[in-house]
């Protein structure tokens, strides 16, 4: 039984597929190479960003579904029902259903999830309501040749489950369907098409939904009728259709919803005048047997485009033994549909699978189902799979059907390999047909990495890596939770909990993509459930200090490009003041990228700066586990966005040390002597142990950038002492790859042992982020310096900081004047890819990104063994700071008054 039968109920309205494209592209899939722009709609023709729709929840939604019209047992037509102009509608207690792709490799099979029916009659009196159960479109194609997106048509099939019925059912046609649904189920069919992508569109994300309801078997395939199915033929404008013929009662069905072409593109359906059924004997003479009617819009809407004949006993004795086609009303037919050379039909009832190794998820299997002129073919050999079988997914090749026409595939998802930077797996489409004959259908395979979590799971190293990628992909999201963030996540642990730990069935089920592996969801439940606040960072072996240095680099790198972005828009030779300040944190924020570059070259690291690889972006947070509520924004300078951003950055911070607030110096640098080169000539061992045991004893607030550098020293010191004892080191670099600036604005320590980086952290450490001093200490920076908080703070107040007659610290020296009408009109947050293409603004912007970009590039090998190259990137460095005066002489086109301003994009993206 199937919704083919009787009773049956049409409907037709509208369907929302608010999907979230950002999901579309593969690139995006790489946290590595993401851009805030990936998360706007397209505007500019052929820029991609988001595409159509980034900022889709994924819902799936009936919308002002009316049921059209109805077909009693008997097959009379009830026209005047009270049934009709009730609603085919979606839970009114729940979120809306789910559509997701199986992968971003594979969007052909895009599923719907958590979608329940429920029928509600005129007077809004629900009468049932169904759980549909999963289901992938099948028979994709496009209504009008050549199309646009919005003529693609496609067709869901499956059953309602769960099945609640009203206590009373006074609707006759009802009451039969509920009889003839004794197994408890409820099959529905649907097409959807003329589905809307244009942005500028107020129906973008809807589209036309026409359907069918009817009574199901529990033996039956639920994703497709197991009859007959009618095929598209060669160079013909109709798609395949599925057919049923019924020899009890002489029915003949065929469902044209999803077959029938448009005349125009977003149209409605072509004249084709009246069709008929014909069965073609062995001459291939077509030969009418009934006419199926004129089909037509009204015949789409009103019928959900199915046609019923009722043939004589004659003329079904005809089609049950002979191929059957649909045909045109000329005088010399024209066959627009027909069953294959051999009347057979093989499909899988579901081909689309989410295999994870490793446990009970790692095998499924579904029917392959083959019939010949209607009914069950035994004996039928199928073979599965193509010449490029590779390592990760196990199944049968060949196989044949039983006495009931079926087949049973078993599907064993192995290891994949490693994951790509696109997703967490491989994907596999296995071929089946007939043997000897063209291939039927497909199966769609997801299989996930064979992932073992760790023992302890931290949120650097295996949590954030998972949600950074929804929090990308899923941009509506952030605004409940962003789960890019240690705080939010930590804060909605139990929403986060609840929906993970959901069927994946459930619309509620997160992520989304249904893609997490068990293993992964289940390593980020425990997680959540570690502690009060779950572990952020684990730094126990070399490779994990390496990936911690690397996210250092990348944290000096971030805090870079804000700074120069105020830099650059002071207007020449004015606020001369502040821009000495900037320009002297600049300088030194280098020499700190410098001596992170130096330490992971130390212990045996690569440093990547640049493409391939993450770039910091903006409007964004620091990368690493430091800061996760500060957003940092490029924008022209002004006293706010200096004490907003600047000075949450570079917020001292007073560790507790031996049960006491500590305020003062760390080191006696006196007693440290330092060759221009950075070599260490000679030091107290009482200052360098001092050092040691102050990171062991030192505790920073979490999450802060003190913290941060604290967590590395101390992974070096235990790391090194781990090392030495076992008769190693962890100090396995190349000397050759450390790098010397002599003239920096401090040490750049070149790092050979512990001592040495533990001054190196040191360094970064007095001279800005995480600086322990504070103004009323007795004793100044070991550099001789304020830190970098107390020099924008200058900025803030408009003084330089000085000592009064008591000895205090205090704001009231010489004016730091800064004029905000001496700042080039910037406009906020620049992005080259939002400037009119053609436009000097434009073209000086892609001048200002390749320097970037070269620059980026200079630094990746000077730190990848090639140190005497710095004066080379040092040029760079000025080259980037004239071309971006330049620009900021620009109008912006975007905002009036505004110029357009560097937006330190890496212009090496790999498309």
């Amino acid at each position: 039984m199937s919704y083919l039968e009787y009773p049956r109920i049409h409907f037709s309205g509208n369907f929302q597929a608010d999907v979230p494209t950002v999901d579309n592209i593969e690139l995006y899939h790489d946290p590595n190479n993401f851009e805030p722009r990936f998360q706007r709609p397209m505007v500019l023709p052929g820029q991609l960003n988001g595409m159509w729709n980034p900022l889709g929840t994924g819902s799936f939604r009936l919308v002002g579904c009316t049921v059209t019209s109805l077909v009693r047992a008997d097959g009379s037509t009830g026209a005047d029902d009270p049934l009709i102009g009730g609603q085919v509608t979606e839970d009114d207690a729940r979120v809306s259903a789910k559509l997701v792709d199986l992968d971003v490799n594979d969007q052909q099979v895009s599923m719907i999830f958590g979608l329940r029916v429920r029928l509600v009659d005129a007077a809004g009196a629900e009468l049932f309501r169904g759980d549909f159960e999963p289901a992938a479109f099948d028979d994709l194609w496009s209504r009008f040749d050549p199309g646009r997106p919005g003529d693609l048509s496609a067709a869901y099939q499956s059953v309602l489950t769960n099945v609640v019925w009203a206590e009373e059912t006074t609707h006759a046609p009802l009451a039969e369907l509920r009889e003839a649904s004794a197994a408890g189920l409820l099959s529905v069919k649907f097409t959807t098409d003329r589905a809307e992508i244009d942005p500028s569109s107020p129906r973008i994300t809807y589209g036309r939904v026409i359907g069918a309801i009817g009574p199901a078997g529990p033996d039956e395939p639920r994703h497709f009728v197991a009859s007959r199915r009618l095929r598209r033929q060669a160079g013909g404008t109709f798609n395949h259709a599925p057919c049923r013929v019924d020899t009890t009662s002489g029915v003949v069905s065929v469902d044209l919803a999803n077959s029938l072409p448009v005349a125009t593109s977003g149209g409605p359906v072509a004249s084709v005048g009246p069709l008929h059924l014909a069965v073609l004997p062995p001459d291939g003479v077509p030969r009418r047997v009934a006419a199926l009617g004129t089909v037509d819009e009204e015949f789409l809407e009103s019928r959900a485009g199915i046609a019923d004949v009722r043939l004589t006993a004659e003329q079904v004795a005809a089609v049950v033994s002979t191929r059957i086609a649909v045909v045109d009303s000329a005088a010399r037919p024209v066959v627009l549909l027909a069953e294959n050379a051999d009347a057979t039909m093989l499909r899988a009832d579901d081909p689309v699978f989410r295999l994870h190794p490793g446990g009970a998820e790692a095998t499924a299997s579904t029917t392959l189902h083959a019939t010949r002129l209607g009914s069950p073919a035994a004996g039928v050999e199928i073979t599965l799979g193509g010449a490029d079988e590779t390592p990760g997914l196990d199944h049968p090749h060949l196989l044949t059907t039983d006495v009931r026409g079926r087949a049973e595939v078993t599907l064993v998802g192995g290891d994949p390999g490693p994951p790509g930077p696109f997703g967490d797996g491989r994907t596999f489409s296995v071929p089946y047909g007939p043997v000897g004959s063209p291939v039927e259908g497909r199966l769609h395979v997801l299989v996930t990495e064979l992932y073992q979590a760790p023992e302890h799971p931290t949120w650097v190293a295996d949590v954030q890596p998972i949600f950074q990628r929804y929090a990308n992909l899923y941009p509506a999201m952030r605004k409940v939770l962003d789960l890019s963030n240690h705080h939010d996540v930590v804060r909605y642990r139990d929403a986060i909990k609840y929906a993970l730990s959901l069927p994946v069935a459930h619309p509620n089920h997160m992520p989304v993509t249904r893609a997490l592996s068990p293993a992964k969801r289940d390593m980020v439940l425990r997680w959540l459930d570690s502690g009060p606040v779950p572990a952020v960072l684990r730094i126990d072996t070399p490779e994990a200090l390496r990936s911690a240095l690397q996210q250092a680099l990348l944290v000096e790198q971030a805090v870079i490009p804000p700074y120069l972005c105020a830099l650059f828009s002071l207007k020449p030779n004015r606020n001369v003041e502040v821009a000495e300040i900037i320009r002297g944190v600049v300088r030194q924020e280098m020499l700190h990228m410098a001596l992170v570059g130096n330490l992971l070259n130390a212990v045996g690291g690569r440093p990547r700066i640049g493409r391939p690889g993450f770039v910091p972006v903006y409007p964004g947070r620091l990368p690493g586990p430091v800061l996760p509520d500060l957003e940092v924004r490029l924008r022209r300078c002004s006293v706010e966005h200096i004490r907003d951003v600047f000075l949450a950055i570079e917020q001292p911070e007073h560790p507790i040390v031996d049960g006491r607030r500590f305020t003062g110096a760390v080191l006696d640098r006196s007693r440290i002597e330092v060759a221009d080169t950075g070599e260490l000539l000679a030091a107290s061992e009482a200052e360098l142990d001092g050092l040691a045991a102050w990171f062991d004893k030192a505790e920073y607030p979490t999450m802060t950038i003190g913290w941060f550098y604290n967590q590395l020293a101390r992974a070096v010191i235990g790391l090194d002492r781990e090392l030495a004892q076992q008769g190693g080191t962890l100090f396995a670099g190349d000397p050759a790859r450390q790098v010397s600036w002599p003239g920096a604005p401090g040490t750049l320590f070149r790092v050979t042992d512990r001592h040495t980086a533990l001054l190196a952290i040191h360094e970064i450490i007095e001279q800005g982020e995480g600086s322990p001093h504070e103004l009323d200490a007795d004793t100044r920076p070991a550099s001789g310096e304020l830190g970098h908080y107390y020099r924008f703070k200058e900025i803030v107040e408009g003084r330089r900081l000085v000592r009064d007659h008591e000895g205090r610290w205090v704001y009231e020296g010489a004016p730091v004047r800064f004029d905000p009408d001496d700042v080039h009109p910037m406009v906020d947050d620049p992005d080259a890819s939002l400037l009119q293409d053609g436009s000097r603004a434009k073209a000086q912007a892609d001048v200002v990104n390749a320097t970037y970009t070269k620059m980026l590039t200079g630094l990746d090998r000077i730190f990848d063994g090639n140190p005497q190259e710095l004066a080379d990137v040092q040029g760079l460095m000025y080259s980037l700071e004239v071309e971006a005066g330049k620009l900021l002489e620009l109008p912006s086109g975007l905002e009036p008054g505004t110029v357009a301003g560097p937006a330190f994009q890496s212009s090496a993206v790999p498309w």
